[in-house]
This record gives structure tokens, C-alpha cells and sequence, in this order.
């Protein structure tokens, strides 16, 4: 059953993401969100059909995936060490990173200063 964007069950709802799942610009930044495993599974099914879906970290670990226009998602499974944090087990950090952008890049000290400016 799909909801009316045509998304699985537990799909998660946020402002950002709705727009970033418009838009991908990256002028919306980074941003972060606590959720369940299996809200995780639909955001993943959603982006990425449902090969691999069921391939996640047992406990804890970290997955890290290549999203259109130069953006990642970073999956952060919090396993039993993190619960005395006051996490629960199975929950998940999805951290959206945005393309790093050009202006941005720091100049090597060994780059001359004329190429560094042709390069912006």
C-alpha cells in the first residue's frame, strides 16, 4: 500500500526532505533526522527500489549512499552502546549532505594563486 505520493508505509515525513525529494538543491543544506529502522527501510525503498533493502547492519553501523545531484545520505544504525545515551534501540540518524560546492574548496598552499582564481 502506497500513500498519494506513492510511497511505502513509514515512509518519514519532514519539510526538508519533502523539498529536497522535489528539488535536490543544494541550497537547502544539510540537515539531520532521527528515525526508526523501519522508517529508514521506506526512506531507502523509496529512493532506491526494493534491491538491498533488507542488506542493513545487524546492530550499529553507518551506510552511506550517492543521491542525485551530487548529494549522500549517511545512515547511522544506533546499536546497544549508544542506548545508555538515551537512545532506544533501533533507531536510525539519516544525515543529509549536500554537494560540496566549488567556492568552497580550500586553496593548496602549493597551487599559485593565478590558478586558484581561474579555478573559482
Amino acid at each position: 500500500m502506497m500513500d498519494r505520493h506513492g510511497r511505502p508505509p513509514n515512509f518519514p515525513y519532514n519539510d526538508k526532505l519533502e523539498w529536497l525529494l522535489l528539488t535536490w538543491d543544494p541550497q537547502i543544506g544539510y540537515f539531520k533526522l532521527e528515525m526508526k529502522r523501519r522508517h529508514a527501510r521506506a526512506l531507502r525503498r523509496h529512493l532506491f527500489g526494493p534491491k538491498g533493502v533488507t542488506i542493513v547492519p545487524a546492530y550499529d553501523g553507518v551506510m552511506n549512499f550517492k543521491l542525485p545531484n551530487g548529494w549522500t545520505l549517511r545512515l547511522t544504525y544506533l546499536g546497544f552502546d549508544e542506548m545508555a545515551e538515551g537512545y532506544v534501540a533501533g533507531d536510525v540518524d539519516a544525515e543529509f549532505i549536500p554537494p560540496a560546492r566549488r567556492e568552497e574548496r580550500p586553496i593548496s598552499r602549493q597551487e599559485p594563486a593565478s590558478q586558484a582564481q581561474a579555478r573559482l
